[in-house]
């Protein structure tokens, strides 16, 4: 299948391109080419530092990736080997998008800058879930809420640096709204083979470093995936060669990493597209040479902090940093070290760098802990031009250094045993989202002749029956039945969410029901708030991965609830053979009339949250809260706690097959729609 090919024709040569730029005493070349006419076609983008060859027709992938300086090839000859590789971040590796052809074209800006633009269009058959076979994936159908997008990626390279630029974009070029998120993978082998190679990777618990063995049938140590990174970039190094990479991406829209040893991975979260609307990020590869290890990477900065112990209690402190791209000026590097328990200011030292570049700069600093077991926390400043960067390393001795790196069991040098302090921990960085807002008084308001309810629905939600609570049933100011929008959101990822805040604000009411914040995503549930706060209505149910079992920690939604979490693990089972009673607390409230408690309804499993002082309790399972009604905004919020799992004893009724289940639903769809006349 041939690839629909437009091609940007310079300087009267026909898919060529070629620049020169004056660097020094020699031009730099700069070339971008289709590298003959056969089919498939393939593509050569280079400069001076590198040289990538792309194959459209095999996902767009970059299938060899030579650095000139070294003749490193970097790419391996396996079917599943390049760089630039796209999947689907909803299934496990590998997804059909690394198979299909892509369109492409050659481009340029200016003079000193040119890449290769690729893009394919979701199909109806290879490009959802795949295979590592070829074949057989593009027979695979392809998830209805991936057809149709559009997946488009830009390699540039400059005329004057060794950078890689990937503008990577997911196009929604459907009618419809839709939401969905991409991995990128890296499928590369330094020095010819992932033998001797170290990953780098952010976590909550420092950079840890997965190490690959030095030949066949070695044991890798360290770990694979990082759910919870702190950063935006990881970093491959072979340890013979010292020759690595340093991939820096967006850390505002990053779910985690991954690396198999011979890959690097990072998968995005969810964002919601309406027709039309695109998610574009950039990232950047970086090739470096001579650092011992890693600590921080970035679109400006590629960094390492070593500490040793150099005798009489002493540490020594090196940094050694360098510039990603073009060069900066009147650099300022502070280094500093603090106590990890006594969190006191041990040393620090300024350092004036007049020009940083893609050379390794060094600073050191020495000095004498008090106490070096109880860890020091080791950070770096850098400033240029009014913006500043800082990261840390966590250091508690040379021993520690070695058990951290070697030992499979260690509690070392990660962090300090128990007995001896606090274990290093880094918070994840709260992630700041670009949200294009628009005038909320100026959105259309919603049909008051019609009843739209929104359902986010997860793992156990066909046990509430919504639909079937109100079949028949009409709000009293509305002269149609209830129109219900279903949007899939299982633990990995949303399948679809309007992609609009037009389309949201049409519903009358959105239901959440067991969903956690990282399926939903930041865009998805900063959309939510905004909706119950210019005057919509949220009811939140719980379940398995929900409230503090869904990761909310940190986020606005918090504000919204009308109730407090007590931590992660607030989803309590009442025990074997034992259940609580559901009653009410206020028996004239108007969510109960012709809700009757004879049958006794059991709970079995529900979530224990404390009420906000504002908040109104209306049911309670034995003496804990269960269903709490609050405002935010203009808006209204019911949360119901109980999660529908449990098994009923002989002679229990189930609260969800409770008589009066249905007549509550009615009710509080009823009750969200009151503010709304």
């Amino acid at each position: 299948m041939n690839s629909n090919v437009k091609t940007i024709l310079i300087a009267g040569l026909a898919a060529s391109l070629t620049l020169a730029a004056a660097t020094g005493q020699a031009p730099a070349e700069l070339v971008v080419k289709k590298v003959d006419s056969q089919q498939p076609a393939r593509i050569l983008l280079k400069n001076r530092f590198l040289e990538l060859t792309f194959d459209p027709a095999r996902g767009g992938r970059c299938s060899r990736l030579l650095i000139r300086a070294t003749g490193e090839q970097v790419i391996g000859d396996e079917d599943v080997s390049g760089m630039f590789l796209d999947h689907w971040a909803k299934y496990s590796w590998p997804s059909g998008l690394m198979h299909l052809p892509y369109q492409y074209e050659l481009v340029k800006e200016g003079e000193k800058r040119a890449g290769v633009r690729l893009w394919v269009q979701v199909p109806e058959f290879g490009g959802g879930q795949g295979s590592r076979d070829r074949t057989g994936s593009l027979q695979m159908a392809t998830s209805p809420d991936l057809v149709g997008l559009t997946v488009r990626k830009t390699i540039w390279l400059n005329s004057d640096n060794d950078t890689i630029q990937v503008d990577q974009e997911l196009v929604n070029t459907t009618t419809e709204s839709r939401a969905a998120a991409l991995y990128i993978q890296q499928n590369l082998r330094m020095s010819g083979s992932h033998y001797s190679d170290n990953w780098y990777l952010p976590s909550t618990s420092g950079v840890r470093v997965n190490l690959q063995p030095d030949k066949r049938g070695g044991r890798a140590i360290g770990p694979d995936w990082i759910q919870t990174p702190v950063a935006g970039w990881m970093a491959v190094k072979d340890r013979k060669t010292q020759h690595g990479m340093v991939f820096a991406f967006d850390y505002h829209y990053l779910r985690k990493t991954y690396t198999s040893g011979a890959t690097g991975e990072w998968f995005y979260e969810p964002v919601p597209l309406g027709p039309g609307k695109s998610f574009h990020t950039t990232y950047l590869i970086k090739p470096v040479s001579g650092f011992k290890d890693f600590v921080y990477g970035s679109s400006a900065l590629v960094a390492d902090i070593q500490a040793d112990e150099v005798g009489q209690g002493r540490v020594k402190i090196t940094h050694e940093v360098m510039a990603v791209g073009p060069g900066q000026h009147k650099v300022t590097v502070e280094l500093q070290a603090i106590g990890w328990k006594s969190k006191k200011l041990l040393a620090a030292q300024v350092f004036q760098v007049p020009r940083l570049s893609s050379k390794r700069l060094q600073q050191q600093l020495v000095f004498k802990p008090a106490a070096l077991a109880d860890g020091l926390l080791i950070s770096a400043i850098v400033r240029r031009g009014g913006k500043e960067e800082q990261y840390e390393r966590f250091y508690a001795g040379d021993r520690a250094e070695l058990q951290a790196r070697t030992n499979l069991f260690a509690t070392e040098g990660g962090g300090l045993p128990s007995g001896r302090g606090d274990r290093y921990f880094r918070p994840q960085p709260i992630k700041r989202k670009q949200f294009d807002k628009p005038d909320f008084t100026k959105l259309p308001p919603r049909d008051p002749q019609r009843f739209r309810c929104l359902v986010v629905f997860g793992l156990y939600t066909h046990m509430l029956n919504l639909d079937d609570a109100v079949d028949g049933w009409k709000h009293r100011h509305v002269d149609r039945p209830v129109e219900f929008t279903w949007a899939n959101c299982p633990p990995n990822g949303v399948e679809t969410f309007p992609g609009t805040y037009d389309e949201l604000f049409q519903y009358d009411l959105v239901v959440l029901s067991d969903v956690n914040y990282r399926a939903l995503g930041d865009v998805a549930l900063e959309m939510v708030c905004d909706y119950v706060e210019q005057g919509g209505s949220l009811l939140v149910a719980g379940g398995p991965y929900a409230f503090g079992n869904g990761e909310f920690q940190g986020s606005r939604f918090l504000d919204v609830l009308p109730v407090r979490l007590r931590g992660p693990f607030d989803l309590k089972w009442a025990g074997k053979g034992k259940s609580w009673k559901l009653v009410s607390e206020q028996p004239e409230h108007p969510l109960l009339k012709g809700v009757g408690f004879g049958q006794m309804p059991r709970v079995f499993w529900h979530h224990f949250v404390t009420p906000k002082s504002s908040a109104s309790v209306v049911l309670k399972a034995g003496p804990e809260p269960t269903l709490i009604l609050g405002r935010y905004g203009k808006g209204r919020v019911a949360t119901l706690t109980l999660s529908p799992t449990g098994l009923a004893g002989k002679g229990e009724v189930a609260w969800w097959n409770w008589k009066g289940w249905f007549p509550l639903v009615r009710n509080l769809f009823g009750w969200s729609k009151e503010d709304q006349q």
